[in-house]
């Protein structure tokens, strides 16, 4: 008998009919003998994706040199660098390998199963044929490769020039460039914080803030809601240090600094503000260099064979080195490290001046400054300390889930961790048990971003089947890129459209879309707070990474969510009823197309937690029903 050929086919163009078995690297399509890989690590999600947390755990723990590579990395007492590296925040938008990882564990269970004669890889990437060849040498396969034309005839620009650059040179060129935009932002802190046991510190996002109130002094953010005022009816003064994220809201220093002066004219009221960034100085420019060298220098060590081994998973014979080699330089001695040091030094600075804080809250999104103010919060010697899930909790988000024996380690350089995770919602819930999370560090809480869809009136999609126009909404999401591939899917889909649709674009707070772009589609562009607008739709369209699509799909709307040929399904509706999605422009015309509206159970409470008297969160913070502590 002879064996079949599988081929791994990384290109644009269709592959040939002949083919044995094809398993097609992009896109999430069918044809014939053509498979998907993409679609395969859905159906296998569960094991793929905790073979890959193991993995992650596995790395730390790894032996170089008599030494685990977690000690390797040790900055100082109870801190080591490894835990704020590119490959422990496992983001979606700083690594795209994670998903080239993860479809290359898929692969190597294809190979298994099928037991091909031979392997052909038809790709551009380079870093793919590596893998692929140490994996046919690994296991006695024969391997035939085509390598693409990689080559664009667009023109080079700066950025493409910068990222050309060793990581080692782009790392103190991206630091000089934060320290040119951020140099004015020092000395300008509060000078007066709030320290009595009737305290509460926030460290937060200086985004997703009410432009209207701020303009009047008063500050109101989307992220906390109504939480902030809960403290202050109960008693309590708050201490908030803020991130700056420009933003075109926001859109420069001048802003961010009248903001917080406006808001500190009131501080009894709303809070102390200061951004992180007033806590500049030279002597932390300094040792964020001096720590910098010294990681170059772990770096040179770390060279060489032994470094390549443990890129290999436990178990597999495949090795993940050629595709994750530029998160390693990256967050160990590129400009995520840099800017990993630099929190590391801010936080320091910030938390060694403020009086002893009883309890402390801040966003939970896995990033690696979240590790710099738990270090620090703990070095000064602050109280409890609860990370808040203020979003919804994706599958495919890794950035939330770590395998088990990372969270419950007690070795000296363990991860940092908050004393608390609050979630707020069965779902958020259920998905970190899903990986074996502790449920004695888990605390319900009411969803405050979510907290209008109690009251929201369900929108019943009208259909329009005949006299007026569909309105659709479009939400956009935090990377730009998802954003424009987001609307180019959607102009190539309109020659096929028949029915009369009117679109309207909800961007993300950080990008502005502009609609001349994109004439086919006759945008409208609308800022307001989703809570304000999603009666007004009959559809939303989204990417499949952003959030707002819950919103969207509990007030009730048809909800069409695009699959990125080149990611992971990280849509947090990802197997709910009803919702469509779509990666093709036949198939999102003839999702747009009016129809009945199906009758989808939809229970908020499948997803949130929402009272409107916050009792959650009052026996969290230790509050009772009349305000009192």
């Amino acid at each position: 008998m002879i064996r079949q050929t599988l081929t791994l086919w990384d290109c644009v163009a269709e592959p040939p009919e002949a083919d044995d078995l094809v398993y097609s690297w992009d896109g999430y399509s069918a044809t014939g003998r053509g498979r998907s890989l993409l679609a395969y690590v859905d159906t296998h999600a569960d094991r793929l994706r905790n073979k890959y947390l193991a993995w992650i755990h596995e790395l730390g723990e790894s032996q170089i040199d008599g030494k685990k590579l977690v000690d390797h990395l040790a900055l100082e007492e109870n801190l080591s660098f490894w835990w704020m590296t590119l490959l422990v925040e496992k983001s979606p938008w700083k690594s795209p390998a994670i998903t080239d990882a993860l479809r290359l564990l898929a692969f190597e269970e294809v190979v298994k199963e099928h037991n091909p004669g031979k392997i052909r890889v038809v790709s551009a990437n380079r870093s793919l044929h590596e893998v692929v060849g140490g994996l046919c040498l690994e296991l006695g396969i024969p391997r035939t490769s085509q390598r693409l034309s990689g080559k664009s005839l667009r023109r080079i620009t700066a950025r493409d020039a910068y990222r050309a650059l060793p990581q080692a040179l782009q790392a103190p060129i991206s630091l000089a460039r934060y320290l040119r935009g951020r140099w004015r932002f020092r000395r300008k802190r509060a000078t007066v914080w709030f320290g009595t046991d009737r305290t509460m510190f926030f460290c937060s996002y200086f985004i997703h803030l009410d432009e209207k109130f701020s303009t009047q002094g008063k500050f109101y953010s989307h992220i906390w809601e109504g939480l902030p005022q809960l403290l202050q009816d109960a008693g309590f003064r708050t201490n908030w240090l803020q991130h700056y994220i420009q933003s075109p809201m926001i859109p420069n220093i001048r802003v961010a600094h009248d903001w917080v002066n406006r808001f500190n004219r009131h501080s009894a009221a709303q809070g102390h503000h200061s951004l992180l960034d007033t806590y500049l100085s030279w002597g932390i420019v300094f040792r964020v260099l001096n720590r910098w060298r010294k990681l170059n220098l772990v770096s040179w060590r770390l060279r060489g064979q032994q470094l390549r081994r443990i890129f290999q998973p436990q178990g597999s014979h495949i090795s993940l080195w050629p595709v994750m080699r530029e998160d390693w330089y990256a967050g160990l001695i590129g400009p995520v490290a840099a800017e990993n040091l630099l929190w590391i030094e801010l936080f320091d600075a910030a938390l060694r001046e403020f009086p002893r804080q009883e309890q402390g809250l801040y966003p939970c999104e896995g990033q690696g400054w979240e590790r710099a103010l738990i270090h620090s919060w703990r070095k000064h010697g602050h109280g409890r300390l609860v990370a808040v899930a203020h979003s919804t909790v994706r599958f495919w988000d890794l950035r939330y889930f770590a395998d088990p024996r990372s969270v419950l380690s007690a070795h000296p350089h363990s991860m940092p961790q908050a004393d608390y995770i609050a979630l707020n919602g069965k779902a958020a819930v259920d998905a970190y048990l899903s990986v074996d999370f502790p449920p004695d560090l888990i605390v319900e809480c009411e969803a405050l971003r979510y907290g209008y869809l109690k009251d929201l009136r369900l929108v019943q999609p009208s259909t329009k089947l005949s006299g007026h126009a569909l309105k659709v909404l479009i939400l956009g999401d935090i990377a730009s890129s998802s954003t424009t591939r987001l609307l180019q899917l959607l102009q190539s889909a309109i020659p096929h459209i028949s029915a009369d649709l009117a679109f309207t674009m909800k961007p993300h707070p950080k990008w502005t879309v502009k609609p001349e772009n994109f004439p086919s589609l006759r945008l409208k562009v609308n800022t307001s707070p989703l809570a304000d607008i999603l009666a007004e739709f009959d559809i939303a369209y989204s990417t499949n990474l952003t959030s707002a699509a819950v919103d969207a799909y509990l007030a009730g709307l048809s909800v069409i969510v695009m699959l990125d040929p080149t990611e992971l399904n990280f849509s947090p509706l990802r197997g709910q009823p009803g919702v469509r999605f779509v990666n093709t422009p036949a198939e999102l015309a003839a999702a747009l197309q009016p129809r009945e509206n199906s009758d989808v159970h939809r229970e908020i409470d499948d997803f949130f937690f929402l009272a409107a008297d916050f009792h959650r969160w009052r026996r969290l913070l230790g509050i009772n029903a009349g305000g009192t502590t």
